[in-house]
C-alpha cells in the first residue's frame, strides 16, 4: 500500500503540476523600471480588441548582438500582450528567406515603405555591411500600419539607439492598436485662409494625423458675410491648427477665433511676428530684410496672457546651413553653423519628454504676461542666446564669420508655451463686431503657441514633400514631427499616447573602450583562474588523504 502511495505521489503529482502549469500564466517583474509590466492603457486596449490582429516582425536574418537583444525584448513584450488578449497572432519573418537577390529584395521592401538599415559590423578584422529591415506590420484585415522598430536620435551611439528603441516598443505597438481600434475619430481643422502654409508644405504632418483624426480644411473667408455660420462651423472642430499665417485678421475673424477658444475649442498657433523672405536670402545678393508682420492679433494674445516680441533669436547651439565655396569644378558644399536656426530642447513636460532637438528657423521670443490663464513653457533656446530687434538686414555671409561665444550672453529664451485654464474673452467689456446671442465672457480651454511659423513645414524634393524634420541639405533628422504630434494629442485629450511614449527604461551601457583596454586581462583571468581553482582543490584533497591514510 505504501509503495503504491509513493508511486502515485512520485508519478502523478509531477504530471498534474506540468499540466496545470500550461494553463496558468504567472509572471513576476523584478526589474527596477518595470520593463516587462504593461501600461494600464495598453492592457485596456488589448482587452477591448474585437477582431484578430496579425503582427509580422521583419527583424530577422543575420543580426548583430545588439539587434538580437532588441528582438528578444520585442518577443518578451508580445508574450506579455498575448496574456491579455487571444486575438493577437504573431509571425517572425526572415526577409532573406527565399530571396535570390539582395538588391531586388531591398527595392521590393522599399516599395512597401519598409526601408532597410545598413549596419557596419567588424568580423575577422574586416568591416562587413549587414542590411536588415527593423520593421513590423500590424493588420486587422481592414487597416494596415507599419511600425519602425528603431528610434533614431541625432548623436546616439548604436547602443544608445537600441536602448531608446527598446524603451519605445510598447508605445509603438499601442499606437498601432489605438489607430486600429478608433471607431469614431475626433475632428481637427486646419486653417487655409490668411496666407497659411500651403498644402504641400504640411503634407507629411497631415498624412500622419489622418490616421488618428478626421481632418478638414477651414477657410474663414468662405462665408465672410455670415460670421455666425462661420463660428458654428468652427465650433464643430475640437482643434484648429494655424500654420504660418501672413495676412491680417479682421475684427470679425478675431471674434470668431476668440469665441471658439472660450467655448472650449483648442488652438495650435505656429506664427512669426517677424517675416523674412528666405528666397531673397539665397539669391546672388545673399541678403534679406527681416521686418515685422502685422496680423492684428496682438491685443487678443495680450488678453490671453502672452506677447510675441518683434525680434529674432540667435543661438550658439544651432543647426547648420549649407553654403557653396569655390568655383566650377572646385565647388564644395559645406555645412556651416547658422545661429538664426536654433536647435532647441523641449522642457520637462509630457509633450516634450524624450524628444530630441527641434529645428526652429528665424524664431522670436514669447513674453508671458499676468492673466487668469496658467502658462507652461514648452520650448526654450540654450543659455547662450542673443536677441536682435527687427527690422534687420540679414546677410548670408554672416555664416562664414566666426561665432564669438561672448556675444551670445543672454539666458534661454521662450519659443513655445502652453496656455490653459480659465481664459477671459478678449472682447469682454468691448464692442462686439457682430451680435452673438450666446456670447461667452470666459471659459476653460487650452492653446499652444510657437514663434516659428515654419515649424510644421516639410521640405520639397522635385515638388514632392519630404518627411517633416528632415533637412535634405545636411541629411539631418530633427524631432519636429513627433513634437507637433504630441502637442496635438495633448490638445485633443489623447493623453494616454503621451504617457506610454514617455516610459523610461534604464539599461546599462557597456563602456566599450574600457572593455577593449581590459580584454586581455579578462582573457588571462578566465584562462588561469579555473586552473588555479582545480589545483587548489586537488592540493586540499591530496593533503586530506595523506593526513588520514598515511598512518
Amino acid at each position: 500500500m505504501k509503495n503504491r502511495l509513493n508511486l502515485l505521489i512520485n508519478l502523478l503529482f509531477p504530471v498534474l503540476l506540468v499540466t496545470l502549469a500550461q494553463w496558468i500564466d504567472f509572471r513576476l517583474d523584478f526589474t527596477q523600471d518595470q520593463r516587462y509590466t504593461l501600461n494600464p492603457s495598453t492592457i485596456e486596449i488589448l482587452e477591448t480588441l474585437d477582431r484578430p490582429i496579425k503582427i509580422e516582425v521583419f527583424l530577422g536574418g543575420k543580426l548583430p548582438a545588439d539587434y538580437l537583444r532588441l528582438l528578444g525584448e520585442i518577443k518578451g513584450l508580445i508574450q506579455s500582450m498575448e496574456a491579455y488578449s487571444n486575438k493577437i497572432f504573431i509571425e517572425y519573418i526572415d526577409p532573406y528567406e527565399g530571396a535570390s537577390n539582395s538588391a531586388e529584395l531591398i527595392n521590393e521592401m522599399n516599395e512597401y515603405g519598409i526601408s532597410p538599415e545598413y549596419i557596419l559590423s567588424e568580423k575577422n578584422q574586416a568591416l562587413e555591411q549587414i542590411v536588415i529591415f527593423p520593421w513590423a506590420i500590424v493588420n486587422d484585415g481592414n487597416k494596415t500600419f507599419r511600425i519602425p522598430l528603431i528610434t533614431n536620435k541625432l548623436g546616439d551611439s548604436r547602443q544608445e539607439k537600441i536602448n531608446r528603441s527598446i524603451a519605445q516598443i510598447e508605445f509603438k505597438f499601442f499606437d498601432a492598436f489605438f489607430k486600429l481600434n478608433s471607431k469614431q475619430k475626433k475632428k481637427l481643422a486646419v486653417l487655409t485662409s490668411h496666407g497659411t502654409s500651403s498644402n504641400k508644405k504640411i503634407t507629411d504632418l497631415m498624412k500622419d494625423l489622418q490616421q488618428y483624426y478626421k481632418l478638414a480644411s477651414f477657410d474663414m473667408k468662405a462665408l465672410e458675410k455670415d460670421p455666425i455660420k462661420t463660428l458654428e462651423n468652427l465650433n464643430m472642430f475640437q482643434l484648429l491648427v494655424i500654420s504660418n499665417p501672413k495676412n491680417t485678421f479682421s475684427k470679425e475673424e478675431k471674434y470668431i477665433m476668440d469665441q471658439h477658444l472660450i467655448n472650449g475649442g483648442k488652438q495650435l498657433w505656429m506664427i512669426n511676428p517677424v517675416a523674412i523672405n528666405q528666397d531673397s536670402l539665397f539669391n546672388p545678393g545673399g541678403n534679406a530684410v527681416a521686418s515685422t508682420i502685422e496680423l492684428n492679433m496682438s491685443d487678443i494674445f495680450f488678453k490671453y496672457g502672452f506677447r510675441l516680441e518683434k525680434n529674432l533669436v540667435k543661438d550658439l547651439y544651432c543647426a547648420p546651413i549649407v553654403l557653396a565655396t569655390g568655383t566650377q569644378n572646385q565647388t564644395q558644399y559645406l555645412p556651416i553653423p547658422w545661429p538664426y536656426y536654433p536647435l532647441v530642447q523641449p522642457t520637462n513636460h509630457p509633450i516634450g519628454n524624450g524628444i530630441s532637438n527641434l529645428w526652429f528657423k528665424f524664431p522670436s521670443t514669447i513674453d508671458t504676461l499676468k492673466s487668469t490663464a496658467k502658462k507652461t513653457v514648452l520650448v526654450t533656446t540654450s543659455d547662450f542666446s542673443q536677441k536682435v530687434k527687427a527690422p534687420i538686414n540679414i546677410q548670408l555671409n554672416e555664416a562664414s564669420e566666426k561665432l564669438i561665444p561672448s556675444s551670445f550672453n543672454q539666458p534661454s529664451q521662450t519659443l513655445g508655451i502652453l496656455i490653459y485654464g480659465n481664459l477671459l474673452s478678449a472682447f469682454k467689456n468691448r464692442i462686439k463686431p457682430f451680435k452673438l446671442d450666446n456670447h461667452a465672457e470666459q471659459g476653460e480651454s487650452e492653446m499652444i503657441i510657437f514663434s516659428d511659423g515654419t515649424l510644421a513645414e516639410n521640405q520639397l524634393e522635385k515638388g514632392n514633400p519630404l518627411v517633416l524634420g528632415y533637412d535634405k541639405w545636411t541629411n539631418n533628422f530633427y524631432d519636429n514631427k513627433v513634437f507637433l504630434k504630441n502637442s496635438i494629442h495633448y490638445l485633443m485629450n489623447d493623453h494616454e499616447l503621451l504617457k506610454i511614449r514617455n516610459k523610461s527604461i534604464s539599461i546599462p551601457i557597456f563602456d566599450l573602450e574600457s572593455v577593449s583596454q581590459k580584454s586581455n586581462r579578462w582573457r588571462i583571468t578566465i584562462l588561469i583562474l579555473p586552473l588555479l581553482l582545480i589545483a587548489g582543490i586537488g592540493t586540499i584533497f591530496f593533503k586530506y588523504r595523506k593526513s588520514r591514510y598515511s598512518q
